[in-house]
């Protein structure tokens, strides 16, 4: 090991060996490589005979040995020394260990060993090991993993595929350590059967070496969406920043326009718990909204800041920034935690200015085909637009905007939407918004 370059001497009273590289970097491969005299399989099975050169070729057995050797050797390099030296507090919740043996035949069974008395107590107390499987996967099994597990140890399906009435198999699953639901210790089913005498042996123990790398698998993804997530809001904030500074939108109009989407959904949530709106949905919609104009960047400063009517080749460039904005949106950061945020995102961008009548743009959507969050936006960004001032219309009282809206003067919103926007209107924290 030491002329490997895996260890060094270390000198003084208290000399000795010590690691030469990171133990990250260490395989046990390499290790047993470096130790071992030789790993490859040279002899013929045959006794007193060498394998030829074309032995790969010619020899059927050779084949399925050094298979067999080739998948040994990827666990082995798979494994690293830091995963055996230093597991980390986090990732270790303590001893796991649970023996079952079960009669084939007549189905009883009983716990050869376990390492808490409970599981000793749900044995005697449960009737069948059906009964006590169910219960083990139901209390303590992640829930991803519970179909899983429950098919691997139910006794229906023990005795298939035996091979000559035996059979070895394991299974990886999430085991619960707690009350919370999410935090979980990687263990391993294994069980082995013997149908000639009508035996199965069930152990379920911890996996550390597996539990190890695959919960550092973990943490590395769950930062990497973070910093996704983080990229993410970061890159709505910039944009709402450009609105600002172009002068698309008034001072204050991000807290505004996210007030009153948060709002009206609660309301939506409240009125129609049918529609299965989650707080989670509130928060990325209302954090969205307003970059729901985006689009408009890409319209001439000119156009929007004209004083009066615009003429039918101005109106027709407006229109296009629902587009604009939606095929902005497809270039913002993906990944499985922004995926629904950027379904959000596509969708208030390029369906706010659709009505419930068919008569919006740019796509006619009517009905219960317009998403939504869209349709929130849309009543939302409607009513702002009535209580600020714009270059071609004066600002008028939050009052005589929710007349105009209720009057259909902003286009046509559907029954529902409309009043949970007039109640969410009466709400004492929407009237202190307006003061």
């Amino acid at each position: 090991l030491k002329q490997a370059g895996i260890i060094k001497a270390c000198e003084g009273t208290n000399g000795g060996y010590m690691l030469a590289k990171q133990p990250e970097n260490i395989s046990l491969m390499e290790i047993i490589s470096y130790v071992e005299e030789t790993m490859a399989i040279n002899r013929c099975l045959e006794e007193d005979r060498f394998c030829s050169r074309n032995l790969e070729d010619t020899c059927k057995i050779h084949k399925i040995l050094l298979s067999l050797q080739n998948t040994y050797n990827n666990k082995l390099e798979s494994v690293k020394v830091s995963d055996v030296i230093r597991p980390g507090e986090d990732e270790y919740f303590g001893r796991f260990y649970v023996v079952l043996k079960l009669n084939l035949k007549d189905k009883s069974y009983e716990c050869v060993y376990s390492h808490i008395c409970e599981v000793y107590e749900k044995v005697r107390n449960t009737e069948s090991y059906e009964e006590f499987i169910s219960q083990y996967v139901e209390r303590y099994v992640y829930v991803s993993d519970k179909k899983m597990v429950h098919g691997f140890l139910s006794s229906e399906g023990l005795e298939e595929n035996l091979v000559d009435g035996c059979m070895e198999k394991d299974l990886p699953y999430r085991r619960i350590t707690g009350k919370d639901k999410n935090e979980y210790v990687w263990m391993e089913a294994k069980k082995y059967i013997d149908a000639n005498e009508n035996t199965a042996i069930i152990t379920l123990h911890n996996e550390k070496i597996v539990q190890n790398t695959v919960i550092r698998m973990e943490q590395e993804l769950v930062k990497k969406e973070q910093d996704l997530a983080k990229q993410y809001w970061d890159m709505v904030s910039l944009l709402t920043t450009v609105l600002n500074h172009n002068q698309i939108v008034e001072p204050g109009y991000q807290d505004d326009i996210s007030f009153y989407t948060k709002q009206v959904y609660l309301q939506l949530q409240k009125n129609y718990p049918e529609y299965g709106i989650t707080d989670e949905e509130i928060a990325s919609v209302a954090h969205l909204a307003p970059i729901h104009d985006i689009g408009k960047i890409k319209v001439p400063i000119e156009i929007l800041n004209k004083n009066g009517k615009l003429t039918d080749e101005e109106m027709n460039v407006v229109k296009q920034h629902p587009l604009v904005g939606a095929a902005m949106t497809r270039r913002f950061p993906e990944g499985v935690i922004t995926e629904k945020l950027n379904q959000y995102s596509y969708e208030i961008c390029r369906h706010h200015h659709e009505r419930y009548d068919g008569s919006g743009y740019p796509d006619g959507l009517k009905g219960n085909a317009i998403p939504m969050c869209a349709q929130v936006v849309g009543i939302v960004d409607a009513y702002d637009a009535l209580i600020n001032d714009r270059p071609y219309k004066r600002k008028y009282e939050p009052e005589e905007a929710i007349r105009m809206i209720s009057n259909g003067e902003c286009g046509a919103f559907s029954n529902q939407l409309m009043q949970c926007f007039q109640e969410a209107a009466k709400q004492q924290n929407w009237l202190k918004k307006q003061n």
